[in-house]
Parts: C-alpha cells; structure tokens; sequence
C-alpha cells in the first residue's frame, strides 16, 4: 500500500502545469470574426462601453460597439470620428476578451500607448481595484494573479479634454488546471491497488 501511495504522490508532483498561450493580435488577420485559438484555449473580442463614475465602474455593455483590428492589434469604432483605438473620446470604451475555459492572465501588451495614458481592469465583469492602472513605457503590464474566464480593459476621459487611447497587442494566458483532475487520478490508482490486493488474496 505504501508503494502505491508513493506512486500517487510522485504522479502528482511531477504534473508539469500547463503552458502560456500567447494570443498576438497584431498578427495576420482574423477575417472578422474576432475570434482566436491558440494552444487548445479558445478567445472572442467584443467591443462595448462602460461607465466610470459614481464608482465602483460599471460595464453598460459588451457588445454594442465595433471592434477594430490592425498592425497595432485591437481598438473600439464608437462613432465616425473615432480613431478606433480604445479610448474615452465622446464615451469610454471597453475591449472585452472571453476564454472559452476559465484562465490564469499573466501579462498584456498594448500599442499606442503613451505616459499620460492608463486603463481599467475588469474580470469576469467586475472592476479590479486599483482604478487607472498603467503600463511600462514598452506597453506591458502584468497580470499575474488575476483568474478568470473574461478580462476587459477600458479607456475613459481625464482633465482638460485629455482622453486614454491605446489598442491591445497581445495577452498571455495559461489553463487553469480541473480541480477534479487530481481527485479522477487518485480514485483510478486506489481502484487499481484495490483491485490488486484482491488478486493477491
């Protein structure tokens, strides 16, 4: 018994975790179907809108706007004067990635980013404080800790007319390992060992 107990735990500590999926959306194009699939991980970009005052941040929608795509990566069309980068000119945009499975973000890049410019983080819909984040002067910006099956990056006004605008170049993600894998694997091995003491008898 001790040596199956052995193999048990030498299967789980050797469990390699599962790899980053990098999702470049700067890469050749999608053919408007704003949908991805890297590494086994499904992803679909919506575009929307939120508010930003009183807080907390609420998402009014998530789909009632047009995402746009090129060699910078994804942007927001609200209205004909927009630039189609997600930004806070006229209303505050909102870039809404979904995963078709529930995943560890590691890391976002932007584009067109520039040192007055910050963003709004929600997961799974909900706003993660702190407000009015911002990236390195690359455009990148961690996301360690954060799980989740959506993630959605917002732009607003600030002072004096100024207004965020960026475009997301590429995220990072991994899967976020089946709690019941584990338990599946332990139940079969006991079956096993059971089923072996049985033979012995």
């Amino acid at each position: 018994m001790f040596k199956t107990f052995t193999v048990i735990a030498a299967l789980l500590a050797g469990a390699v975790p599962a790899a980053a999926a990098t999702f470049d959306f700067t890469d050749a194009p999608n053919a408007g179907a704003n949908a991805w699939l890297v590494d086994g991980i499904t992803a679909t970009a919506t575009a929307g809108q939120y508010r930003d005052k009183p807080n907390p941040d609420t998402i009014l929608c998530y789909d009632c706007k047009t995402v746009t795509r090129n060699n910078g990566g994804l942007g927001v069309y609200s209205h004909w004067l927009d630039s189609g980068e997600v930004d806070g000119s006229i209303s505050n945009d909102l870039l809404t990635l979904t995963f078709g499975q529930e995943v560890s973000f590691t890391s976002v890049s932007f584009s067109s980013w520039s040192k007055s410019d910050s963003f709004d983080l929600f997961v799974d819909g909900v706003l993660v404080e702190p407000e009015e984040r911002k990236a390195d002067g690359t455009g990148f910006y961690s996301l360690a800790g954060l799980v989740g099956s959506s993630i959605s990056f917002g732009a607003d006004a600030g002072l004096l007319g100024s207004f965020d605008s960026y475009r997301i170049a590429s995220i990072d993600v991994a899967p976020v390992p089946l709690p019941a894998a584990g338990f599946l694997l332990l139940g079969g091995l006991g079956g096993l060992a059971a089923l072996r003491r049985r033979q012995k008898a």
